[in-house]
């Protein structure tokens, strides 16, 4: 956990690339409960989400050393072992897609900590990676995740999400996430590394992170368990809750169906997905949109 706060303490700094779209904005006392997405939408991504990584031999060199996981000195062309386990991870997750995709799951969602403790295992095992103790994976899996994909908090989210908890207004997220997504949020929100799934403010029965449920965004089956949580434990209803999302078809597309309000996050050309070539979009425009956080504070009154 030192490590990992260390590490999270030398973030670069990132910032958002403004967009053409133009705010709309209007006051809506119906909304009881807001809801957000991750990446790209309230932490910056420099890649512009969470499966658009930089997977580079550098990344997992700098990763197994700071982990303590060490090449045997037996081997010769470390180069094709590094390159190696990269192979063999993107073979891992194309595997995992191809075998669990069907009707019923639609958009199967990987567990990134069981995939790279097969592979290090199975590499482990074959005497050509040395591990010190089992927290060694998990602790290359954060730096790798984290080297692949740098993130920063978006501009104004602590001052929001302090403004909305004073409101008393249920918070929850909807995210297609890994174990390190609340790690990260939590460092970002409260400045302290702490390894669980709870982030305060928000309710975690109001938390959906999608490798908890192994189903991703779009996936409708994430949004029906906020809105059944929702109703049963404050009596609030699809119509009153916002869902803000940068992505048209992973984001308000769903959360459209599902019923809810929907705000479109603009505020950074990274991570705007407008998916225009999407079909099931031409009937659908957001609610809401926004540049800056801070503006949904225009509309929940």
């Amino acid at each position: 956990m030192k490590f990992i706060e260390q590490f999270l303490n030398e973030s670069s700094v990132l910032k958002p690339q403004p967009t053409l779209l133009k705010p709309l904005t209007r006051a809506d006392p119906k909304i009881k409960c807001v809801v957000f997405d991750i990446y790209g939408t309230i932490l910056i991504s420099a890649s512009g989400d969470i499966d658009e990584t930089e997977i580079t031999i550098e990344n997992l060199k700098t990763a197994l050393d700071a982990s303590e996981i060490r090449i045997s000195n037996s081997l010769v062309n470390e180069y094709s072992l590094l390159s190696g386990m990269l192979e063999t991870f993107k073979k891992s997750i194309r595997d995992f897609h191809s075998i669990i995709q069907n009707e019923n799951l639609p958009y199967p969602e990987i567990d990134i900590l069981e995939i790279w403790e097969n592979i290090i295992n199975d590499y482990s095992n074959r005497k050509e990676l040395i591990i010190n103790g089992s927290l060694c994976i998990k602790c290359f899996t954060f730096v790798f995740e984290v080297l692949s994909n740098r993130i920063y908090p978006m501009p104004g989210l602590t001052e929001l999400i302090d403004l909305l908890a004073k409101k008393a207004i249920p918070l929850g997220i909807i995210s297609n996430a890994q174990f390190y997504t609340p790690v990260i949020l939590n460092f970002f929100l409260h400045h302290k590394v702490v390894d669980q799934n709870r982030v305060s403010p928000f309710d975690p029965d109001l938390t959906v992170f999608s490798y908890e449920y192994k189903r991703s965004k779009p996936d409708a089956f994430l949004f029906e368990v906020l809105k059944n949580q929702c109703r049963q434990k404050y009596s609030i209803y699809a119509d009153e809750i916002l869902f803000v999302g940068n992505d048209m078809y992973r984001d308000i597309y769903p959360a459209y169906r599902a019923g809810f309000k929907t705000a479109l996050f603009a505020g950074d050309a990274k991570s705007l997905r407008l998916r225009e070539d999407k079909t099931e979009l031409q009937t659908i425009t957001p609610d809401f949109i926004i540049t800056d956080l801070m503006q949904l504070l225009k509309i929940i009154t």
